[in-house]
Parts: structure tokens; sequence; C-alpha cells
């Protein structure tokens, strides 16, 4: 899949090495397991809300631009789902009652 955007974990990699600390240490500092980032920094976890809203309070961003990350990735992701896309050709627009 050719990534257009960044993804999260990519992002949160960035925020990492921008600020010269490492995974464990941020960890500690936004209290969240060790695990839920690494796995966030390999794309293998989401972004949650919580998680968001300590590394905007860490970073000093605010949680709508690691949520928004994570959304463009996650749509992104589904526009380049081939099973998605049959599914949706199957799927009829919902028409509104006349009155």
């Amino acid at each position: 899949m050719p990534k257009t955007k960044q993804s999260p974990g990519s992002l949160l990699l960035d925020f990492i090495e921008m600020y010269k600390i490492n995974c464990n240490r941020l960890s500690k500092e936004i209290r969240c397991s060790q695990t839920a980032l690494r796995l966030i920094s390999l794309d293998k976890s989401r972004i949650t809300t919580s998680i968001a809203v300590r590394l905007a309070k860490y970073f000093s961003t605010k949680p709508e631009f690691w949520l928004l990350a994570q959304m463009e990735y996650d749509l992104e992701k589904a526009a380049n789902n081939k099973t998605l896309a049959k599914t949706l050709k199957g799927i009829i627009k919902a028409e509104k009652p006349k009155q």
C-alpha cells in the first residue's frame, strides 16, 4: 500500500527523536504502557483518545493533532482495501422519504 500520509507510528517516532527521548521514558512520563507505545510506533495499534490526550499534554500539541493523524491513516488504509471496495459496490444509497 503506497503511503501518502505519515502513519501515526512514524509521527510518534519523529516526536520521540525530535525531543531526544526514548519509548521507555515517554511511557513513564505519560503514564502509559511501553508496549502500547511500541505497538503504536510499529503501526500495529491505534492512537486512542486517551493516548492522544496524553501525547498532546506532553508534546504541547492538541489531542486532535494525534487523532486526525490516526483517522487520516485509517481512511487511507480503507481506501486501498480491495475487500472493502467490493463490499461498497454492493451497497445502495439510501433515499430520503418523499413528503
